[in-house]
């Protein structure tokens, strides 16, 4: 099981990246450093959860099972830091759609446009 949460993690840090999966695009006026933040955060997020399955791994295998279902409990921790990395993505992208919906002339902007590519994530469509 444990084993399944690492190929979790890398199916997930695979559909992040935006050639390998269609992405929602939203050109903003302005840079945004609190989408920058909400990516690093579902980036670690992601991260964490590879962690967590080679540690779950780890332990499994290190010492006897007393209780069977220890792999079973790293398995839901991976799941749900991969739900919340999610869920930190679903967050961004609401906010570039809010942002990239205020629209901007071409005067308007002191620098070439920024680009957000957000992909969909399993848990928030």
């Amino acid at each position: 099981m444990v084993g399944a949460g690492a190929l979790l993690s890398a199916v997930a840090l695979v559909e992040r990246v935006p050639r390998l999966v269609p992405a929602h695009e939203y050109v903003l006026c302005h840079a945004s450093p609190t989408l920058d933040r909400l990516t690093l955060t579902a980036l670690g997020l992601v991260l964490a959860a590879a962690v967590a399955a080679v540690a779950g791994g780890i332990t499994a295998q290190s010492r006897r099972l007393s209780h069977p279902v220890l792999p079973v409990v790293w398995l839901v921790v991976v799941v749900a830091l991969l739900v919340a990395a999610d869920g930190v993505d679903a967050h961004g992208e609401a906010l570039a759609a809010h942002r990239a919906a205020t629209g901007f002339t071409a005067g308007a902007c002191d620098y070439v446009p920024q680009e957000y590519g957000a992909t969909p994530g399993w848990f928030f469509w």
